[in-house]
């Protein structure tokens, strides 16, 4: 699968930036960021989030999940039949990309357009995922 994301883009602060337009468009008609909450860190749940991102106009398999290393070590030792990150992309049907700048309590589906390094061009082709205390 293709990650085709800005290989330059600083994702700890793409992150911040898709949090901060969240929350400053509530109740207004600016496209934003869907965000969701994730009690933990496993293919369904990234699966929800992957859904939040699509729409009609983009084709199937074109969202990249970004996760931090240890959110991709997570899912993967939580799923039976996935040993690595390639297994991974095959079950959500789209690249994942493993960013270490991103921060742990924040993954990311972007589709690769609707991003200019950090700056936010579609924000309504992005889902956050914020995740909780998972264990």
């Amino acid at each position: 699968m293709t990650t085709d994301l800005d290989a330059t883009t600083d994702f700890a602060e793409l992150a911040a930036r898709v949090r901060t337009q969240s929350q400053r468009a509530p109740d207004t008609d600016t496209d934003r960021v869907t965000v969701r909450s994730l009690e933990a860190v496993r293919a369904d749940t990234l699966e929800t989030l992957l859904e939040a991102a699509e729409s009609e106009h983009l084709e199937p398999g074109a969202l990249v999940v970004v996760c931090s290393r240890a959110n991709a070590d997570l899912c993967i030792d939580r799923e039976s039949g996935i040993d690595d990150v390639g297994d991974l992309e095959s079950v959500l049907g789209c690249g994942v990309r493993v960013e270490g700048e991103l921060p742990d309590d924040t993954i990311l589906v972007v589709h690769p357009d609707a991003v200019d390094g950090e700056d936010l061009l579609e924000p309504e082709a992005i889902a956050c995922g914020i995740v909780g205390t998972d264990e």
